[in-house]
């Protein structure tokens, strides 16, 4: 904490100075104005970016000699971090340019507008200002509820290919929303007046979004194990699938917590991960001569703990 002294200002009022490096960090001159929101007990003093031409920031990434995986980890923090244009180049374009594009196309709102055989230029025409951060997470919850839902049937019925396709929905949502919450965190004032969310309320957002994402892989890999599993009797398909619905359950009470701010809820699913973590044990400690067993129950189990991360999100 630092302390500045007030200094009486004419005959209507006081002034202090401001600390350099938050002028700096937040690009302020003289003569700008300064937001100031009046609370109980406290002033915050919030830049007036909103009302600032925001320059457009592009960013180039040479891909020769790179993998289809580090080309991916390269472009996605540069979509994250609010960049409009995004090239790429090298002599290993025209081999990747499939994969490439299909990347691009995976990221909402980010477009293909020039393709040559060493260049790849993608614009994005997404406006932050029309992003709604808690509607990007309902969304994301939707679809995971259904991915759950369709994967407790997966010993029967052949749902992989649509959790599949459904968890990248989710991937692309959560890297908006990872993008909307960096936006804010650097145009509090706008975020502030348009949304009232302060820092706190986009940090949980931050680990809601992260925490969903989570259990949304979670249920894929878990389909994906039960559709690949052999061997497992009746009566043990039967105990897994009432694990998996009471996981499911646990979620769709945390994210009822979540959107009603309901701790006493969330320490009652909490007070349930014990008792599912066992669960899940003693049904790898039956069936772990099963291949793939082991798989499915630490999947389960990862998932169990996403949960619970997200239930302390609400009680903390």
């Amino acid at each position: 904490m630092e302390y500045r002294k007030l200094i009486s200002f004419g005959k209507n009022s006081f002034v202090i100075s401001l600390p350099k490096p938050w002028v700096i960090q937040n690009k302020l001159v003289k003569g700008d104005l300064i937001y100031v929101e009046e609370g109980q007990g406290n002033l915050v003093l919030h830049p007036r970016q909103a009302e600032r031409s925001e320059e457009d920031k592009e960013i180039v990434i040479n891909i020769d000699g790179k993998d289809i995986s580090r080309i991916q980890r390269e472009i996605i923090p540069a979509y994250i971090n609010n960049n409009k244009t995004i090239t790429l180049k090298g002599k290993d374009i025209k081999k990747n340019a499939a994969e490439i594009q299909n990347l691009i196309q995976n990221l909402i709102a980010l477009e293909v507008m020039e393709q040559t055989s060493e260049k790849i230029v993608a614009r994005d025409f997404l406006d932050m200002k029309d992003i709604s951060i808690t509607n990007l997470i309902r969304k994301m919850d939707t679809i995971t509820r259904a991915m759950i839902e369709d994967g407790v049937k997966s010993f029967s019925d052949d749902n992989y290919e649509n959790i599949l396709h459904r968890d990248k929905d989710v991937n692309r949502l959560s890297y908006l929303l990872f993008r909307a919450i960096r936006y804010g965190f650097q145009n509090q004032t706008f975020i502030k007046k348009k949304y009232d969310l302060n820092p706190m309320q986009l940090m949980n957002h931050y680990f809601v979004t992260f925490n969903i994402e989570a259990v949304a892989d979670e249920a894929k890999r878990i389909t994906r194990y039960m559709k690949s599993i052999k061997g497992l009797n009746q009566k043990e398909q039967k105990e897994f699938e009432r694990i998996y619905t009471e996981v499911r359950k646990s979620y769709l009470d945390t994210m009822k917590a979540y959107y009603t701010d309901d701790s006493e809820l969330c320490y009652q699913v909490a007070s349930r991960k014990q008792k599912l973590i066992e669960d899940s044990e003693s049904f790898f400690i039956r069936n772990r001569d099963v291949k793939w067993t082991g798989y499915l129950t630490n999947r389960m189990k990862r998932m169990i703990s996403s949960i619970h991360k997200l239930g302390r999100i609400v009680y903390q």
